[in-house]
C-alpha cells in the first residue's frame, strides 16, 4: 500500500505521453492518406483514357496554380466548341515559352478560329488557335499534387527538400507506430502487459509482417507523389500583364485594337527601287499588346514634297493584328517616314528612310519640241534626262543621247549630244517635212524615252475644232470645253498665237458666255473654259480669226435646268362675271433662264386681291404637263379688275396681267 501513491505521477505522465504519441500519429497518417488520396485520384483516371498536365504557371490563377494537375479528354470531331473550357494545346511556333499551354477558350473568330486566354491575362493569346489543334479539354482538377515534381524540374531544391523531409518524419512516425502495434497484440496473446506504443522509444526489435506490409506501402505512394505524376507540364503562360485575381477574361478589352505599330521599319533604298526590308505594322491595344485585328492599313509618305509611295498592294488587310506589305518603293530621292493609318486607330510613324538617287535606267523627255514651221528651228528645244528608275536624275551622267524620227529629216547642232550633269539639252533642231511628229531619245542600254506630240507645218490657213463642246444644262457650264486650233492646208497645227473668238452660230436669242472670249492660242492651239448657253435649244459654235478660214463645232444641246419658277404664259381676257374667260389662263414652270421645264408640279389659281370675289375653274389645282399647266372653264362671279397668283411650293410664284370683269 505504501508504494501506491507513488506510482501515481508516473501513470499520468505515461497518459500523457501516450495521448500525445497518438496525436502525432494520427497527423502523420492523416498526412499520409492524403498524399496517397491524391496520388490515386491523379494517376487511376488515366487508366480510363484521360491524360494529365502539371501546370507550370499562374496564368490560369485563381482556379487553377502552379502543381496542380489538370485531367484531360480528347475533343471528338462531333463535339461542339467547348468555348469557355481549359484546353491543352502547343504554343505556337516562335512563342516565348514553347511546349504545351493550358488556357482557357474566350472567343471564336468571324473566321472560325478560337481565342485563348488565361484566367489571369489582361490579353488573349496572340495567336488564335484553330480546333483541330486542340489536345484535349480539361475535366478534372487534382490540386498540388504535381508540386513535388515542379520544385525538381525547376530546381528549386528547398522546398522539394522540405517536402521530402516531412514525408519522411510522418514515414518514420508511421512505421514506429505499426511496429508498436504489433508488438502489442503479441505481448497481449503471451500476457504480457506492455506500453501501447513502445516503438517510439526504440528502434531495436524486429519487424513483423503487418508492419513491413504498411512501411512498403506508405514508401510506395511516397514515391509516386516524389517522381510525379510523370506527365507532361502545361505552361499556363502569360500574354501580358496580369489582372487581380478575380478570374477575368476581359476578352474585350483585349480584342479592341486601339492603334498602329511599326514593328519592321523599311530599310533605306534607291529611287524606284523596293526596300531591301519592307514595312510591317501590328495593330495593337492601348497596352500595346497584340490583336487579331483584320482592319485595313494604309502606308503613305508622312511629308511626300511631290514624291509617290508604291507598293504591291496599299492599303493591306491585317491578318491576326499584323500588315506585311511588300513592293514598296519611293520614287524620288529624300530622307523620308511613313505614317500608317486605320479608320478608327491611332496613327503611326516609321523610323526614317533614305531614298538616294540610283544608277542610271531611263531616259525621259524632261521639254519636248513646240510646233514649228517646215525647216525653221523648234521655238522650244528637246531636252532629255537621264534618270534612275525612280525617275531621278542621275547628275554624275554623261551618256551620249541621240534624237530620231520616224519620217523625214532631223537636223540638229549636235546630235547625238553628251549629257551633263545627267542632262542632254539640244539646240538648233528643226525638220524639213510637214506632219505631225514623236522624236525618241536613246543611249546605249538605257531605256529610250519618247517626246509629246507636235507639228511641223507650212502656212497657218484655217482653224479647226479638236475638242466640240459637250451637251449641258442651261447656264451651266458644258463638260467639256471647246479647244481650237489653227492649221496649215494639210491640217498640220501650227505655232501661231492668233486670237480666236467663238460666237454661238445661229443665236436665236441665246447668248454664249466664256471665262474668256476671245482667247489667245498658245503653240496653235486655244483651249476656251467656262463657256455656257443659259436657252434650251441645239446649237453649233463658229470658231473666227482674222486671216483664217473659220470653223463650225459639232452640234450639242442644252436642256432646260431644275425648275424654279412659274409664269403665265396666257393671261385671262377681260369678261362678264359668272362666264368663263374667253382666254383662259396657261401657266409654265421655267427653270432659271426661263426655259420650259419637263415639271409636272400641281399649280394652284387664285385672285390677288380677291375682295369678296370667287374664282371658279373646271380643275384647280392642276398638275402641269411638260411644264405647262393649261387651266380651263374659269371664271369669277363679281365685276372688277383682277390679277390671278399661280403658286407651287417651292418655286417662285407667278402673276398675270390685269383683265376686267363686268
Amino acid at each position: 500500500m505504501t508504494g501506491e501513491p507513488a506510482q501515481e505521477p508516473q501513470t499520468r505522465r505515461a497518459v500523457v505521453v501516450d495521448w500525445g504519441l497518438l496525436v502525432v500519429r494520427v497527423l502523420a497518417r492523416g498526412y499520409l492518406v492524403f498524399l496517397v488520396a491524391l496520388a490515386a485520384c491523379a494517376t487511376l483516371p488515366m487508366a480510363f483514357g484521360l491524360t494529365g498536365t502539371v501546370v507550370q504557371s499562374g496564368s490560369m490563377m485563381p482556379h487553377i496554380a502552379i502543381g496542380d494537375v489538370v485531367l484531360s479528354q480528347p475533343l471528338s470531331a462531333d463535339a461542339p466548341t467547348p468555348l469557355g473550357r481549359v484546353v491543352t494545346f502547343r504554343a505556337p511556333a516562335g512563342s516565348a515559352e514553347p511546349g504545351i499551354r493550358l488556357h482557357r477558350i474566350v472567343g471564336i473568330n468571324p473566321d472560325g478560329s478560337l481565342i485563348t486566354a488565361g484566367d489571369a491575362n489582361r490579353d488573349v493569346d496572340s495567336a488564335p488557335l484553330a480546333r483541330a489543334d486542340i489536345i484535349a479539354v480539361s475535366c478534372l482538377l487534382i490540386p498540388w499534387i504535381g508540386l513535388p515534381a515542379y520544385w525538381l524540374q525547376h530546381g528549386l531544391l528547398v522546398p522539394f527538400a522540405a517536402w521530402i523531409a516531412v514525408t519522411l518524419l510522418a514515414l518514420v512516425i508511421e512505421f514506429l507506430a505499426s511496429r508498436g502495434e504489433t508488438r502489442g497484440r503479441g505481448d497481449r496473446r503471451s500476457g504480457h502487459s506492455r506500453p501501447p506504443y513502445p516503438g517510439i522509444r526504440t528502434l531495436a526489435g524486429r519487424i513483423g509482417p503487418e508492419s513491413a506490409l504498411s512501411v512498403m506501402f506508405l514508401f510506395l505512394c511516397a514515391a509516386m507523389v516524389a517522381i510525379a505524376p510523370i506527365v507532361p507540364a502545361a505552361s499556363a503562360a502569360f500574354t501580358g500583364s496580369t489582372t487581380n485575381a478575380a478570374n477575368n477574361w476581359v476578352a474585350s478589352t483585349a480584342l479592341s485594337p486601339a492603334k498602329l505599330a511599326f514593328t519592321t521599319n523599311p530599310s533605306n533604298s534607291t529611287g524606284g527601287i523596293a526596300f531591301g526590308i519592307q514595312p510591317v505594322v501590328a495593330i495593337q491595344t492601348s497596352s500595346g499588346s497584340s490583336t487579331i485585328s483584320t482592319a485595313p492599313v494604309t502606308l503613305s509618305i508622312s511629308t511626300p514634297a511631290g514624291a509617290t509611295l508604291s507598293c504591291s498592294a496599299n492599303p493591306v488587310a491585317a491578318a491576326s493584328g499584323t500588315g506585311g506589305f511588300s513592293g514598296c518603293t519611293i520614287d524620288k530621292a529624300g530622307t523620308y517616314t511613313l505614317t500608317a493609318t486605320s479608320p478608327g486607330l491611332s496613327s503611326a510613324i516609321s523610323g526614317t528612310v533614305v531614298v538616294s538617287v540610283g544608277a542610271a535606267s531611263k531616259l525621259v523627255f524632261t521639254t519636248s519640241p513646240s510646233n514649228a514651221a517646215r525647216n525653221v528651228a523648234f521655238t522650244t528645244q528637246p531636252v532629255v534626262a537621264v534618270q534612275d528608275a525612280g525617275g531621278n536624275t542621275v547628275t554624275s551622267s554623261t551618256a551620249p543621247v541621240a534624237l530620231t524620227i520616224a519620217k523625214g529629216k532631223l537636223v540638229c547642232t549636235s546630235n547625238p549630244k553628251n549629257a551633263v550633269a545627267g542632262v542632254a539639252a539640244f539646240d538648233g533642231c528643226r525638220i524639213n517635212q510637214a506632219g505631225s511628229y514623236v522624236l525618241t531619245a536613246s543611249s546605249a542600254s538605257l531605256q529610250s524615252g519618247v517626246s509629246s506630240t507636235f507639228f511641223i507645218f507650212t502656212t497657218p490657213r484655217k482653224l479647226a475644232f479638236t475638242t466640240s463642246p459637250s451637251s449641258a444644262l442651261s447656264g451651266a457650264a458644258f463638260d467639256i470645253q471647246p479647244t481650237v486650233a489653227i492649221q496649215d492646208a494639210s491640217g498640220n497645227t501650227t505655232s501661231g498665237t492668233t486670237s480666236i473668238t467663238l460666237s454661238i452660230t445661229t443665236p436665236a436669242g441665246a447668248t454664249l458666255s466664256c471665262a474668256a472670249n476671245p482667247k489667245a492660242a498658245v503653240n496653235g492651239t486655244a483651249t476656251f473654259s467656262g463657256c455656257a448657253i443659259g436657252k434650251a435649244g441645239t446649237y453649233t459654235l463658229t470658231a473666227t480669226a482674222f486671216g483664217l478660214s473659220s470653223a463650225t463645232s459639232a452640234s450639242f444641246t442644252i436642256s432646260a435646268g431644275p425648275a424654279t419658277r412659274l409664269s403665265f404664259t396666257s393671261s385671262p381676257s377681260n369678261s362678264v362675271r359668272s362666264i368663263t374667260f374667253a382666254t383662259q389662263p396657261v401657266v409654265a414652270v421655267l427653270d432659271a433662264f426661263g426655259n420650259t421645264t419637263t415639271s409636272t408640279a400641281s399649280v394652284t389659281l387664285a385672285i390677288t386681291n380677291p375682295a369678296g370675289a370667287t374664282l371658279n375653274c373646271m380643275s384647280n389645282p392642276k398638275a402641269a404637263v411638260s411644264g405647262v399647266a393649261a387651266f380651263s372653264g374659269c371664271s369669277i362671279d363679281r365685276a372688277g379688275i383682277y390679277t390671278l397668283r399661280a403658286t407651287s411650293s417651292p418655286l417662285t410664284p407667278g402673276v398675270s396681267a390685269s383683265f376686267v370683269v363686268i
